[in-house]
């Protein structure tokens, strides 16, 4: 049962983070278990943990850096839920690249898609910043993109809309519905 909850735990957070890795510990701040209604077997995880922090590697280079106050993988719904404030640090060749935060994500284990929900931010490594309140990562294509309101800022750009799709590095993206300033 421990294997199984490891390994399903560790398949879902290296989705996630899209990168391949291993589980390395847990973090030392102090978050307190929220108080939770039963209602029916189906509320309750099969598996959950507080206060966690994930490393993710390949060949010895850190891929990914995940930090989460809970983590709940509910096996019958094949979807693992992360909460208590969200923070990915992505690494390119073992250099850092981007952070990516958020209050709530869902992991779809079936497709590996993950949405992120509620105070969205990615902030890449040459200082751009997206801002939205729902972001949705395509694991098939490796692309982000939203239906709601986003907001991107770069050195040169400042440009709004509704709608968006992007690698997920933010270099190249599309803004549907837009407006905004773009200098020349």
């Amino acid at each position: 049962m421990v294997k199984q909850y490891s390994i399903r735990l560790l398949i879902s957070l290296i989705i996630f983070a899209g990168a391949t890795g291993y589980l390395t510990g847990c973090s030392n701040d102090k978050v307190q278990p929220p108080k939770i209604e039963i209602t029916s077997a189906d509320s309750i995880p099969s598996q959950e943990s507080f206060n966690t922090t994930v490393t993710f590697s390949d060949s010895g280079k850190v891929k990914a850096i995940l930090v989460a106050g809970r983590i709940r993988v509910y096996t019958k719904f094949n979807y693992t839920l992360i909460d208590s404030n969200a923070k990915v640090d992505f690494y390119k060749e073992g250099v850092y690249s981007s952070t990516l935060t958020g209050k709530r994500g869902k992991i779809y284990d079936g497709t590996k898609d993950v949405e992120v929900y509620d105070d969205v931010k990615l902030v890449s490594q040459d200082g751009s910043v997206l801002t939205t309140n729902k972001l949705y990562w395509v694991n098939k294509t490796q692309r982000i993109k939203s239906d709601e309101f986003v907001h991107i800022t770069t050195k040169t750009d400042d440009i709004q809309g509704y709608g968006f799709e992007a690698d997920q590095n933010l270099k190249n993206y599309v803004i549907y519905k837009v407006s905004g300033q773009v200098q020349k």
